[in-house]
This record gives structure tokens, C-alpha cells and sequence, in this order.
């Protein structure tokens, strides 16, 4: 069927992002001050929790997943870390494999359920989350534990010049590259994005889809539990609402960077590409001194908005 004249769905599908990165440009201006070097390294600060998340989330996104958990594994871990610092006299590193474990863990069972089981995605990382979020309460006792400076040295920060060089930026570009690499310079990434596209063809291919789709779970379920250890670092503290929300941070992260919902499509730059742009806007709400409920508004609108335009470019596609 021949595609209807006057759009392509590429273009609808960068629509958005123009729009999105046309309204920060406008903040940028009439916010001065915005563009300096100090502000700029502090967007990309307070952006790489979510970033390194977002990089987990676009892994299970392009492998045709859904990860609804991770802001409760992020909560679990750290709480994991938390009560072994404080209540076992573990050191650092002994806390941060445990915290690792437990993550990776969470994302295994969320693979096992989804690829094995073919339990629906949502359904699935839905009910982990609450699973979790009680292990986390369990874990603490129902306490809140703070004062724990054992990762500190994660968040500590060089100046140069204005510009404020962090661990967790360094941490964000680790993972970034690591991402980058192991979707595009590897037959692993490789057979995924054909996972995510038609999982159906790739199985017929020969590709082992359930195994694939259990390694991009755990792979999300491992960058919550970093996030965790970066919360650790840089917030001191552990409770059983830890990171409650960020999971739908680390999807509008993808939204935005182009990363399709519906699986196959989009890239793990591209995702932090997409946490950089709505922490800025996140920014620009918070310079103005408008109440931070604004920024939720903003990225459930744009989630929304996403889904949709996504949606209409793969029909289009189909034309």
C-alpha cells in the first residue's frame, strides 16, 4: 500500500525531539546564565544517576522488554548495601558486590518470568516492584538508615576552571561506552535489536530470543543496583521509598532519545542522550521557581507523547 504523501515516519519521530529541544533552547535564552560552563557540567551531574538507568531500561526496551522495577531494585540494593555498612560491618566492596547481586538477581527472576514464562513484561516488572519494595522494607526493618559516607568518593567532584568534573559523570561515561559497544560491536547487541524487531523471525533465524531477552533484564537489573550504589554516594542515605519514580524517569529518558517502546529501535546514547535534554528542562523548571510537580507533569506528558508519535511512525512504516 502506497505510504501517504506529505510526511515520512522518521520525520515524525524526530518531531517531538525538535519541539522538546526547541523549548530548551527558548529556556536557555531567556534564563541567562544557563549556557556556563558551571551550570552545564551540574545538568550532567544530577543527570547520571538516571542515565546509567536509562542505559539498563534501553537495553530491555530495544530487546522488546519492559522494566517497571527498577526503581524499587535501585531502593533494595542500596538498602542491601546500607544494612551490610551499617549492621554487618561489611566494607565497601563487600556491600557493593551484595547490592550488584541483589540487582542482577531481581533482573534474572523479571527475565526468567518474561522470556521463559511468557508473562506479559508490564504485568511482570509491575508486580517485582512491589515484591521488592516489601524485601526493602523487610530488609531495613523499617528503618532509615543515613549518614553512610563509605561511596562518597563515587560523587566526589574536581573543578576545573568552572566546570565541575564528578565521579558519577565519569561512572555515566563508563557505562555509556560499555553500553555503546555491547549493542552495536557485538553479535549479542546485534541479535537483540533483531529480538526486539520480530522476535518471531530472529527465533526462526536460529537466535536464542528467550536467552537474550533474560540477559537484557539482567542487564537493567544490574544498573539499578549501581544506581543504588550512586544514590549511596551521593544522598547518604537508605529507606524503603529509595528511588521510588526513577523507573519512569529512565523510560522518558529513552522516549525522548529515541528508543521505541514497542522494541527494535533506538540506541544507548541516544537514551542518555534523552536523560541530558529532560534534566534540562528539569533545570530550567527549577531556575524559574516553579514547584518541582511541574517536571513530573512534563515527563508524564512526555511519555505520552512519545508512545504516541511512535506509535503512528510504525504504522506508517507498514504503509
Amino acid at each position: 500500500m502506497e505510504r501517504p504523501k506529505g510526511w515520512h515516519p522518521g520525520l515524525l519521530r524526530w518531531l517531538p525531539v525538535v519541539l522538546l529541544a526547541g523549548a530548551v533552547m527558548w529556556g536557555v535564552w531567556r534564563t541567562p546564565g544557563f549556557l556556563t560552563a558551571r551550570h552545564v557540567s551540574g545538568v550532567v551531574h544530577l543527570a547520571s544517576l538516571v542515565g546509567v538507568l536509562a542505559v539498563g531500561q534501553s537495553v530491555v526496551l530495544i530487546g522488546g522488554g519492559f522494566d517497571l522495577s527498577q526503581g524499587a531494585t535501585l531502593g533494595l540494593s542500596a538498602a542491601v548495601a546500607a544494612v551490610g555498612l551499617r549492621d554487618l560491618g561489611w566494607g565497601p566492596v563487600a556491600a557493593a558486590v551484595a547490592a550488584l547481586g541483589c540487582g542482577g538477581l531481581v533482573g534474572v527472576v523479571n527475565g526468567v518470568f518474561v522470556a521463559y514464562v511468557r508473562a506479559n513484561a508490564f504485568v511482570t516488572t509491575l508486580s517485582m516492584t512491589l515484591i521488592v519494595r516489601g524485601l526493602t522494607f523487610l530488609v531495613l526493618g523499617g528503618r532509615e538508615l543515613g549518614g553512610l559516607r563509605a561511596f562518597e568518593p563515587l560523587a566526589a567532584s574536581l573543578r576545573v576552571g568552572e566546570m565541575r568534573l564528578s565521579g558519577l559523570m565519569a561512572i555515566l561515561g563508563v557505562v555509556a561506552i560499555v553500553g555503546w559497544v555491547g549493542m552495536r560491536c557485538t553479535v549479542w547487541g546485534q541479535h537483540l535489536y533483531a529480538t526486539g524487531g520480530n522476535a518471531e523471525a530472529a527465533r526462526l533465524a536460529g537466535v536464542r530470543t528467550e536467552r537474550l531477552r533474560l540477559a537484557s533484564f539482567a542487564v537493567s537489573g544490574l544498573a539499578a543496583a549501581l544506581g543504588g550504589l550512586l544514590w549511596l554516594a551521593s544522598f547518604y542515605t537508605a529507606n524503603a521509598r529509595t528511588g521510588e519514580g526513577y523507573e519512569l524517569l529512565s523510560i522518558a529518558a529513552c522516549v525522548v532519545g529515541g528508543v521505541s517502546l514497542q522494541g527494535g529501535r533506538g540506541s544507548v546514547l541516544g537514551a542518555i542522550g534523552g536523560c541530558l535534554l529532560l534534566q534540562a528542562v528539569g533545570a530550567m523548571i527549577n531556575l524559574t521557581e516553579l514547584p518541582g510537580e511541574y517536571a513530573t507533569l512534563t515527563n508524564g506528558l512526555v511519555i505520552l507523547v512519545f508512545a504516541a508519535v511512535d506509535a503512528l511512525a510504525r504504522r506508517g512504516e507498514r504503509r
